[in-house]
């Protein structure tokens, strides 16, 4: 079996750094991380990052073994093609229904703040046409556009800090007392459901690895992506916790919008809305446009299609993401309740960690085996 052709498309370490740190920001900022575990949500992040980082080092072991394949095409290597060719299609059907849920994390988004009274299949049709688009034009286009969306994120996520801390929204009796219940909430609140989201979701960057065009790099590059979006995500969720509280924070649908709602500067620079909407958009908008481009690209490897039929692909499956998207749940607080408590448990932890952990496993044996018998 032949790998797809690494010359036709390239990215660089910064555009890979990129597109991993919105990715991760992502639909995590909407909902929010950790805040099963209170006033320690902090500390159920940076356990959860510390099992993120092992999984991202399992994802670059795979990577290294197979440079010049993507998951979809390695997992046929390992398993056979009849096994393989099944477990990779398994895996661009997760990632296509990932992408219809943060696309209706978006929807739901803008219905409950800002368009009320505007239909979810509109809202939803908008992005999707707008994230058909993207993958049309391809990988280096979305990575381009990533450099640009990553400078506006970061000036307005400076500016949200920036306010709230002016405003003096923070206390720190919010934060305390450390560890009051013990490390058992802690555990609970990281494993599964904040180390499968978002940091275990980085399995679909299985797909766009090979794009690197210093392969070498990939695992630093990864690496220092992780850790700052982690840890930026960490004081994110700690500053939100220090304004709401922690039993707001775990309450309320949108702890991000609601925190920055409370900014009064003199009575003159109230109303930031905007600024979290915006920073949320950039955010979910990468992640629902690489979860969609590495199923669709990931559907093309498994039926060996040409690009010249890439148009009716994008088509079908963009019709599809609509459709789950829109029937996947009756209401927000439904949705919200399949994400955190069924998702996790099994479709992350199964894809994300058994399995590419079993490939792996696999593959080294088969290696060593092959390596005894040519002795």
């Amino acid at each position: 079996m032949e790998g797809f052709p690494i010359t036709s498309y390239k990215i660089n370490t910064t555009q890979l750094f990129v597109l991993i740190f919105l990715f991760e920001v992502g639909s995590s900022i909407v909902v929010g991380i950790g805040f099963d575990a209170k006033q320690d949500a902090w500390l159920a992040i940076l356990l959860a990052l510390i099992g993120g980082i092992l999984l991202f080092t399992v994802y670059a072991l795979l990577f290294y073994q197979f440079p010049n394949y993507v998951l979809t095409e390695y997992v046929e290597l390992v398993f056979g093609k009849l096994i393989g060719k099944l477990v990779a299609l398994v895996y661009v059907m997760y990632f296509l229904y990932i992408a219809a849920r943060v696309l209706r994390d978006f929807g739901d988004l803008l219905i409950t703040t800002t368009l009320s009274q505007t239909p979810l299949l509109v809202i939803n049709l908008i992005i999707v046409l707008l994230v058909m688009y993207s993958c049309h034009l391809g990988i280096e286009v979305i990575a381009r556009a990533g450099n640009i969306f990553f400078i506006i994120w970061i000036m307005l996520a400076f500016l949200f800090f920036l306010f709230v801390f002016v405003a003096q929204l923070p206390k720190v009796e919010n934060l305390q007392p450390v560890l009051e219940n013990g490390w058992m909430p802690v555990v609970k609140a990281a494993f599964p459901t904040t180390l499968t989201f978002p940091f275990g979701e980085l399995i679909v960057f299985t797909m766009i690895f090979p794009f690197l065009n210093r392969k070498q790099a990939l695992f630093k590059t990864g690496l220092i992506a992780l850790l700052f979006s982690g840890l930026l995500l960490t004081v994110t969720m700690t500053v939100i916790l220090s304004i709401l509280g922690p039993t707001l924070s775990s309450s309320t649908q949108f702890p991000f919008l609601e925190a920055i709602s409370k900014v009064s500067i003199a009575d003159i620079i109230q109303r930031l809305d905007p600024i979290a909407l915006v920073i949320l958009i950039i955010g979910i908008y990468f992640k629902i446009v690489i979860f969609y481009f590495c199923s669709v690209y990931g559907f093309e490897k498994i039926w060996r299609l040409k690009e010249n039929r890439r148009k009716y692909l994008l088509l079908i499956s963009g019709v599809s993401i609509l459709t789950l998207s829109i029937v996947m749940a009756e209401g927000l607080t439904e949705h919200l309740q399949i994400g955190i408590r069924i998702v996790p448990l099994y479709l992350h932890l199964p894809l994300q960690v058994f399995v590419p952990i079993l490939i792996l496993l696999i593959h080294l044996v088969k290696r060593t085996v092959s390596k005894t018998i040519q002795k």
